[in-house]
């Protein structure tokens, strides 16, 4: 099944033909009807997309079903780009289960974007296209905005970590594992120049650093030695990396991108990335709580 959300307003009346050709089937082996029709359906139809009207600045819901006889199969991302191009409108797609209100967006120029949409609530029942990573046709006044989001989702490899979960697999050392993948994505990070769009906001990094300041901890109270050498061992390969691609300025650049005193913190807090990849201010336009919803 394929699940999108479309900008406009015409798309149920030219969506079988869009579909029939993308599917790469004939005109009457679909079938496109309200979500609450069921009376005038073609039930033998191989492509069948039920739609949904929305309110706010997305105009309708898509569920697009392929049966098994159908050879050509796009991906969700391949679906929505063909859609857009052929409607010249738009098409949200989901993104990242984690992040549930980014959502991918395919233009009618073939190119991608990220954008934040803000669920409906109960005394707004729209939904509202919030802001965007790059300019979306006919939404001029959203803002465009790069959003945290697309840096945490950034996938970066992570060997010596890997390394240790397989030669101590198991679920006693799964958090101690998780805080050392963490801090070999930062390191990835600072090695690679902070992909993919060479920018890192300070309030991640802050929290990187805190989960630095966890992983020691945790280290502190391991029982297992043989798995505490292979950590330790593993954490200074990655401690390495980290001086080697930092400079010790005290924590000034990150006290003051944070409005908040570090010196008293352990070393690492007091280096920075040669080149800041923030910005002077940590502030953001406030965006969504877990939920999908405004955040006061």
């Amino acid at each position: 099944m394929y699940h999108l959300m479309v900008r406009a307003s015409d798309a149920p009346t030219r969506l079988p033909a869009i579909l029939a050709e993308v599917f790469r089937v004939a005109l009457e082996q679909t079938d496109v009807s309200a979500e609450s029709e069921w009376e005038d359906r073609n039930w033998d139809a191989l492509v069948t997309c039920e739609y949904e009207r929305l309110q706010g600045d997305l105009n309708w819901s898509l569920s697009i079903y392929a049966a098994n006889e159908v050879e050509c199969r796009p991906t969700e991302e391949e679906l929505a780009s063909s859609v857009a191009q052929r409607l010249s409108a738009p098409v949200f797609t989901s993104w990242d289960a984690r992040f549930p209100w980014i959502r991918g967006v395919a233009l009618p120029n073939g190119s991608f974007t990220l954008a934040r949409v803000l669920q409906p609530e109960d005394n707004s029942p729209a939904y509202v296209i919030d802001a965007t990573e790059s300019r979306i046709p006919n939404l001029p006044d959203v803002p465009v905005m790069q959003f945290p989001e697309a840096v945490r989702a950034y996938r970066l490899p992570t060997p010596v970590t890997d390394s240790v979960k397989e030669a101590e697999p198991g679920k006693e050392t799964s958090d101690l594992v998780d805080l050392l993948g963490n801090w070999e994505r930062l390191c990835s990070r600072l090695r690679s120049g902070f992909p993919p769009h060479g920018w890192f906001p300070a309030d991640l990094y802050r929290e990187d650093l805190e989960h630095r300041d966890r992983l020691g901890e945790a280290l502190d109270r391991l029982s297992s030695e043989t798995m505490a050498c292979t950590v330790r061992d593993a954490l200074r390969q990655l401690d390495e990396v980290y001086r080697r691609f930092t400079v010790d300025d005290g924590g000034l650049a990150l006290s003051s991108a944070l409005d908040e005193g570090i010196t008293s913190l352990p070393w690492y807090w007091h280096r920075r990335p040669p080149v800041l990849p923030w910005p002077e201010s940590i502030k953001q336009q406030a965006g969504p709580t877990d939920d999908g919803t405004r955040a006061p």
